[in-house]
């Protein structure tokens, strides 16, 4: 009787693991779609501010630094919104990867060649997640890093 329930809760939980994937995943792609409107928009205000001649009032210069000002603020709450998430995915995906190794762990019964063989099927989300969250930031991958 335990291993069937064993295995539903194990099934529930990779359910729930997929949903949340997908829900982060759709989140990202609506914040990158924020970082490119607000781009637009810094777009705009710096059509603006080049717009100015010198004829132009300084009421007009005084709205197109204003609507720069706005545009750039906006793009850096957007950024900031969207590495959050990168970043969010990351710790996940970590926290499940600590998880793992007290599981192990605990299995005193085991050879180090048994808990080596579960981390490392374990540990591949851990570092694809790196791996895009590095990707994100433009990093250098260094060659200790490199599987």
């Amino acid at each position: 009787m335990r291993r069937p329930l064993l295995a539903v809760t194990c099934l529930l939980a990779l359910t729930a693991a997929g949903c949340q994937s997908q829900n982060l995943a759709q989140k990202e792609q609506k914040a990158e779609a924020k970082i490119c409107a607000q781009l637009a928009n810094v777009g705009s205000a710096l059509d603006q501010v080049d717009a100015l001649k010198p004829t132009s009032t300084v009421g007009e210069a005084v709205a197109a630094d204003q609507a720069l000002a706005k545009a750039l603020n906006s793009l850096e709450t957007a950024e900031q919104t969207l590495e959050k998430l990168r970043l969010q995915n990351f710790q996940k995906q970590l926290q499940t990867f600590k998880g793992d190794v007290a599981r192990v762990a605990s299995r005193k019964n085991q050879t180090l060649e048994q808990a080596a063989q579960q981390l490392k099927a374990k540990a591949a989300p851990v570092i694809a997640a790196r791996r895009e969250l590095s990707a994100a930031v433009k990093c250098e991958e260094t060659a200790a890093a490199k599987p």
